[in-house]
């Protein structure tokens, strides 16, 4: 048996038999740092490789959580451990698993995204849409992460670049059309081919968009768009996103412009920090949206105080992403988008200025 966890600080010991349980039996373990909760993978052999979802059962016989199949691997959720805390659960077959994720795909081109029966978020891929985002985002069902406009109107709310629309995947030149704005000089537009996949579960649910980035005169990229929506403990919420470009119809240039984010978000107002009282804060210890443009880091953090709750956006990048860690285009009125491509922007001031543009080859 073979198993991943996903976090530095937890360690999934064993997956073993013959203990006090009377069959496979999962162990997690946290390091001196504790563990905050989250997703870890692992697979298993024989009878229960066949199920689609596992049972977690404590000591005293009390189910306490799922494993749901995904692929040849199983996910779960690990719960929060203080420093140096094991936990040990027996595995079996689940009969019946309640949908902690269900995602509703409705006629108005929307997909809904409830987690414990709440709403998180919704996808927007209307045709008349210039690209899909997801909007409302969510925290206990009415804390609102992001701003309202151009969707809706909240009193005081700025109602400046009408193209930050909530959270979305954006740049602003491939092959020289402009996937940012939406000005009334460019018809480029994300075309919403198919919706591939819509999966609603115990552990996660995830969406799967095929989606054409079509500029002024022919499509310039094909995009797959995946997001993986996991419940958990308390109120907070994570979300896997990962983002895919081919080069179907010749090679693909994303230029070199800080007018981009392929993971970006508009915050609400409220808790950014030119209109409310949050701040901007990296894994390189700097802190304010002017001190983190531009500059690389593994995570960004934009938090603040929201009716009276300590609430924010953190986005993570991959180790495995192209120019990890990423540079991020972020202003203090809200905007936070991961970039890896506008280098010479983000440069310009630095010792030797860089050029960032990627050519993804066709085929």
């Amino acid at each position: 048996m073979t198993l991943d966890g996903l976090w530095k600080t937890l360690s999934i010991l064993a997956l073993i038999s013959g203990t006090a349980f009377a069959g496979p039996t999962l162990e997690f373990h946290a390091d001196a740092d504790g563990f905050a909760g989250g997703p870890v993978r692992f697979t298993v052999e024989g009878d229960l490789a066949k199920a689609d979802v596992l049972a977690l059962t404590d000591d005293n016989g009390r189910t306490v959580g799922y494993a749901q199949k995904d692929g040849d691997e199983f996910v779960a959720l690990a719960p929060s451990l203080k420093r140096n805390e094991t936990v040990s659960y027996a595995l079996s077959v689940a009969k019946d698993a309640p949908n902690r994720v269900e995602l509703t795909q409705n006629d108005d081109h929307t997909i809904d995204v409830t987690i414990d029966g709440t709403l998180f978020t919704s996808y927007h891929y209307a045709p008349d849409l210039r690209k899909p985002f997801l909007y409302p985002v969510l925290l206990e069902g009415k804390y609102r992460m992001t701003r309202g406009y151009p969707m809706e109107d909240f009193e005081g709310e700025p109602k400046d670049h009408i193209h930050h629309k909530s959270w979305w995947v954006a740049y602003g030149e491939v092959n020289g059309s402009d996937f940012w704005g939406e000005s009334d000089k460019s018809n480029a537009t994300q075309r919403t081919d198919e919706i591939a996949e819509v999966i609603s579960g115990p552990v996660f649910g995830r969406l799967h968009a095929k989606n054409s980035w079509v500029g002024d005169e022919k499509k310039e990229v094909s995009e797959e768009r995946v997001y993986t929506f996991y419940a958990g403990e308390g109120p907070d919420r994570l979300t896997d996103m990962k983002v895919t470009f081919t080069a179907t119809d010749g090679d693909a240039v994303f230029h070199d412009t800080k007018e981009g984010g392929i993971c970006s978000f508009r915050l609400n107002p409220k808790i950014d920090e030119k209109h409310g009282n949050g701040k901007m804060t990296n894994s390189e210890g700097q802190s304010t949206a002017a001190e983190c443009w531009g500059k690389p880091a593994k995570w960004n953090d934009y938090s603040g105080t929201l009716d009276g709750q300590n609430l924010g956006v953190a986005v993570f990048d991959n180790p495995d992403n192209l120019r990890y860690p990423t540079r991020w285009h972020i202003r203090d009125y809200g905007l936070y988008g991961a970039n890896c491509f506008g280098l010479s922007y983000f440069t310009e001031d630095e010792e030797k200025k860089l050029n960032g543009e990627y050519t993804i080859k066709d085929g």
